[in-house]
């Protein structure tokens, strides 16, 4: 029977606890900011003029999140990533309690921009860590077993979250779906994602599973990089710029619409706090399951068609979730949106690195997750705007036409090319 190291069981329950804590701060973080009134306000920046706080604030952490990232990836090769999940987690919790305890334009934008670099070390760092403390035989099931929890735990974390405000509201005797209750969510989530530090503290069992060869020495101090090195970085690149086409689009149409769903179902068909958590719990568990799914569906049409085939059946869903007249139909629907638009993304990294030379796949791989965040920069400012101007419907428009090209950008570069 295959068993998992102390430190992997460690950190499955770092991972869980820290996705449930952000689960129910990501349910109420929109909510909050329209109960808060900055749907209505704006702050002036320089160079860029008046932009949407309620745009600002759900992009900012994706900008800083992008700016942070190469120096937390040298910080992490240094400090191991123990300690970067520990403080990714307590940065994660700083940012909630200061989100819950200042909620005035400052202070927002502040812890914000601390949940950016929060989200990347823990990027930066599962992975490495979970590879230090496995060995072959276990890997994989670690690996699998970290991406199911994430998404039950997500789910589950979505639905008990539905009931936070009410519970609160009522024990200290808060309007329902006010500010006050949804900061006191905040608070009950910097709770959980603090509690995720815990498991990782201390030394006991941690020693690391013999790893492979160490790689060969580098070049002496002062030494400059060789031409080879260079040369292969930027094949590495050209390979990927094919592969960035798509996630790449799918990101500015998404950074549209999927984070502000909330509002939507709740200005749209007045969804109360227990349904709009039953509802995202429904879409994480759906895409979950239908993700085990797409392997049997790429047995028939192969990876990158099954891909063209579930992105484009998820335009007319998107598109009927914009025209659904109650909030059940629209429910329903979006499930079906979110499951086809994302069952087949392990299938679109796997056929990324097929065809990809080995050494090029982690900046193959790096480029994609860069491109799939770049749309959320400037994304939400947009759609902040739009919304205050002319409501959801441009919305679902932008971002159909924006899920087309992606899936016509794949049929062009990946099918139709092979097909010749």
């Amino acid at each position: 029977m295959l068993t998992l190291t102390r430190p992997a069981r460690h950190y499955l329950v770092h991972a869980s606890l820290l996705t449930f804590g952000l689960a129910i701060s990501s349910l109420f973080y929109n909510l909050l900011l329209v109960a808060l009134g900055y749907d209505e306000r704006a702050i002036a920046l320089p160079f860029l003029g008046e932009l949407s706080l309620l745009g600002l604030l759900n992009g900012l952490p994706v900008l800083v999140a992008g700016l942070s990232s190469l120096p937390l990836w040298w910080l992490v090769s240094r400090v191991g990533p123990r300690p970067a999940l520990v403080a990714g987690a307590l940065l994660h919790a700083g940012a909630l309690l200061g989100a819950a305890l200042w909620p005035e334009p400052v202070p927002l934008l502040l812890c914000a921009a601390m949940s950016g670099p929060a989200s990347v070390l823990f990027q930066v760092s599962a992975a490495p860590f979970m590879m230090r403390h496995s060995d072959a035989a276990g890997r994989d099931t670690l690996f699998a077993l970290s991406a199911g929890l994430n998404i039950g735990v997500a789910g589950v974390g979505s639905l008990v979250g539905g009931l936070v405000p009410g519970l609160l509201a009522a024990n200290f005797q808060l309007p329902p779906e006010s500010a006050a209750a949804y900061r006191a969510t905040f608070v009950v989530a910097a709770a959980c994602t603090a509690l995720a530090a815990l498991p990782l503290l201390g030394r006991a069992g941690s020693r690391p599973v013999p790893a492979s060869p160490p790689p060969a020495p580098r070049a002496a101090h002062g030494e400059a990089a060789s031409p080879g090195a260079v040369r292969q970085l930027l094949g590495a690149i050209r390979a990927g710029l094919p592969f960035m086409v798509s996630p790449l689009l799918i990101s500015c149409g998404a950074a549209l619409l999927i984070p502000f769903l909330n509002l939507y179902f709740r200005e749209r068909f007045g969804a109360p706090d227990t349904a709009l958590g039953a509802i995202f719990a429904a879409i994480g568990l759906a895409t979950g399951a239908a993700t085990l799914a797409a392997p049997l569906l790429s047995r028939r049409l192969g990876k990158m068609g099954s891909v063209v085939l579930t992105q484009t059946l998820a335009i007319p869903c998107l598109l009927l979730l914009g025209l659904a007249p109650t909030l059940w139909v629209a429910a329903a629907v979006a499930l079906a949106r979110g499951a086809l638009m994302n069952m087949a993304a392990p299938l679109y990294d796997a056929y990324a690195m097929e065809r990809s030379p080995e050494p090029a796949r982690p900046t193959v791989i790096g480029l994609i997750n860069g491109a799939f965040a770049a749309g959320y920069v400037v994304g939400p400012a947009v759609s902040a705007e739009v919304q205050r101007s002319y409501g959801f419907g441009p919305l679902f428009v932008a971002t159909a036409g924006f899920y087309a090209c992606a899936a016509l950008a794949n049929y062009l570069l990946f099918l139709r090319r092979r097909a010749d």
